[in-house]
């Protein structure tokens, strides 16, 4: 964006104004005409640019200079400190009306015959705005985001989600393996910061953020049309205990495959039966070398500390 598109977009300024003033800086003064000939602009529409830059303090005009029968000057006034009180005063613009969101958000719902319950819970109509509503409690996440997803999946990654990682929030993704397409498991993979796990039973869609706001989708469509809101609350806090407790049994993703089929399985049955490696080697008619690497890799998948631990974590999520 330019300086002349970047003072007209954040400060209001008509384009033409912006281009005398910016026209002016590059010189000491210059006369109406010269002003409308260097900006392209009528006499008439530069005059009437000149009389709003005026009322903001953005330029000056040679008075004496004109009652002396010289062409009337015109020159730029500082900008480390006209524009400075400009910006100051669209600053407390927007304060003013950022002050108003409350009022309006409590309007929209009341038109909407969607009040608030006891300030705890929201109720989202719309998948427009079920889908704002989830992008806005991302963009305000400050520490982490925690995401539950299930079929039907919309592969690829949005660049809200992609700019949580680039601002150094911890970002952790729970999918239903069910129908999860190998498109959007390769990027959950390559997204550096992104920790994927799965899980067999994803009761609904939703996002917690900071442990203080969730939604929660209350249909199963590939565009949600209804979800909740919750604020914190005791409901807030089951919530994040019901995900925290699902994370801690979900496989890492790109383990499930060791775990849940082939040998994975084998030698996790085995583990939990309490049989050494040259048992299980015996058993599988490999080698201890062999066996010895597929335990690191169950270890590894299941983040157990030791072999025990692997077979009784294995046992509990019901995988041998």
């Amino acid at each position: 964006m330019t300086a002349r598109e970047s003072m007209s977009a954040g400060l209001g300024m008509p384009e033409p104004a912006a281009a005398i003033y910016l026209f002016l800086l590059d010189r000491t003064t210059a006369t109406t005409t010269e002003l409308a000939t260097g900006c392209g602009l009528d006499v008439d529409e530069t005059v009437a640019n000149l009389a709003w830059l005026r009322d903001h303090g953005l330029v000056l005009r040679a008075k004496a200079m004109a009652l002396a029968g010289v062409a009337e000057q015109w020159s730029a006034a500082e900008p480390d400190h006209a524009l400075r009180d400009l910006v100051g005063s669209r600053e407390r613009t927007l304060h003013d009306v950022r002050a108003t969101l409350p009022e309006l958000q409590k309007r929209f719902r009341q038109a909407h015959h969607d009040p608030v319950v006891g300030g705890v819970l929201e109720h989202v109509h719309g998948w427009e705005n079920v889908g704002a509503r989830y992008h806005q409690i991302l963009r305000d996440a400050t520490e982490e985001v925690a995401l539950l997803d299930h079929a039907p999946y919309t592969p690829g990654a949005a660049p809200t989600e992609e700019s949580i990682l680039g601002r150094g929030v911890r970002f952790r993704v729970m999918c239903d393996p069910a129908d999860l397409p190998q498109q959007l498991a390769d990027e959950f993979t390559v997204l550096r910061g992104l920790e994927a796990r799965l899980h067999p039973d994803i009761p609904f869609r939703g996002v917690i953020a900071d442990r203080r706001i969730a939604l929660v989708t209350m249909d199963r469509e590939a565009q949600n049309g209804s979800a909740i809101v919750v604020r914190p609350s005791p409901l807030l806090d089951g919530l994040v205990l019901l995900f925290d407790a699902c994370w801690s049994r979900a496989v890492p993703l790109g383990a499930d495959a060791i775990t849940l089929e082939g040998q994975g399985r084998q030698v996790l049955t085995l583990l939990a039966a309490g049989l050494k490696d040259e048992a299980i080697a015996r058993q599988l008619n490999t080698t201890t070398r062999t066996v010895r690497r597929r335990v690191q890799e169950v270890l590894t998948a299941l983040q157990a500390k030791s072999r025990f631990h692997a077979g009784v974590e294995a046992s509990r999520r019901g995988w041998v």
